[in-house]
């Protein structure tokens, strides 16, 4: 956003930038407390990476055509590109397990994690407790508990140095302090966690690029973008069976969950593509998911799932 834009803190709004597979979206928010209210939304699509800077800036001039105040701090949302995720289990036995654990503990070992992970091309944006389990236990949340064996689900989101250069250099020229740099998908799947969710495929789908999120145990354990397709809807089945070949017969997914990456996505299509794909054949496995397309979430269409989702992240901020 040029700088000559008015921005003005007001701390029940924030924004929202979420850059999509083929589209930007950008939305300020106001948090009314019992929900969050959409201000104004601007949007711009765009066609290879090498457009993401200039799609941002035009997204977000459309929006300051009907938000005259942008506030100072936001959200930013990612998918595609160079996206890659990792889940480790992290398995140890506490010195004192009748002390509480705390989220300096927790920190502790997320952070001997990540400095595990050799990625010299890439760069750490995120990282989160996915779940935990202590004494053999499921939980959610393992801060307040006590107990000896902690097992902690250790979720880890990386992108290339150059595409994380793009983010940094889209920050600053925006003149916005970024609260928070999310995996748009890790934020959906949260979103979904009343449908209590076990094992599930969340597909993200445009024209050209398709983003597949794996759920196991109700917790995202990696996303996978593709460069295929609904232009390229022969090849899709590919696509399902190398995300999933890696997975265990009883974390295949039961449900099969599709949104768009913009309007212009025909999601009764895919639905009807990925109904009729024989997943027994092409997995090995007998497995036969329920495929179900996004509904309506508080007046949020199926194509900004997404959008909604990072207005959840940015109550907290």
């Amino acid at each position: 956003m040029p700088k000559i834009f008015k921005k003005k803190q007001k701390e029940s709004e924030f924004l929202v930038l979420e850059i999509g597979l083929e589209r930007i979206n950008c939305a300020i928010f106001r948090d009314e407390g019992s929900q969050i209210k959409l201000v104004g939304v601007g949007r711009k699509k765009f066609s290879s990476n090498d457009e993401i800077f200039n799609s941002c800036i035009e997204a977000l001039d459309s929006l300051a055509a009907i938000v005259s105040d942008f506030p100072r701090e936001g959200i930013l949302g990612i998918a595609g590109g160079s996206l890659e995720t990792i889940t480790t289990i992290a398995r140890f036995d506490r010195e004192k397990p009748k002390r509480e654990i705390d989220v300096g503990e927790t920190q502790a070992v997320l952070k001997q994690v990540v400095e595990s992970i050799e990625k010299p091309d890439k760069k750490i944006f995120f990282t989160s407790i996915a779940n935990a389990k202590i004494d053999g236990v499921r939980v959610t949340n393992p801060i307040g508990l006590k107990g000896k064996k902690v097992e902690l689900s250790c979720f880890v989101a990386l992108k290339s140095i150059k595409e994380i250069e793009l983010l940094e250099k889209i920050a600053d020229e925006i003149d916005l302090k970024l609260e928070r740099v999310v995996p748009t998908a890790f934020s959906v799947a949260k979103i979904l966690e009343h449908k209590n969710l076990k094992d599930a495929l969340l597909l993200r789908a445009a024209a050209e690029k398709s983003e597949l999120t794996i759920l196991e145990d109700g917790n995202v354990s990696e996303v996978l973008p593709v460069n295929l397709g609904l232009a390229e809807e022969n090849l899709l089945p590919l696509v399902w069976e190398s995300a999933l070949k890696e997975a265990k017969k009883e974390t295949l997914p039961d449900l099969v969950w599709i949104f768009g990456d913009h309007d212009s996505v025909n999601l009764e299509k895919l639905k009807e593509l990925l109904s009729s794909y024989d997943w027994a054949a092409g997995l090995k496995f007998p497995v036969n998911p329920k495929i179900e397309i996004a509904e309506a979430v508080h007046n949020f269409s199926p194509s900004d799932i997404g959008l909604y989702a990072l207005g959840q992240e940015g109550v907290d901020i």
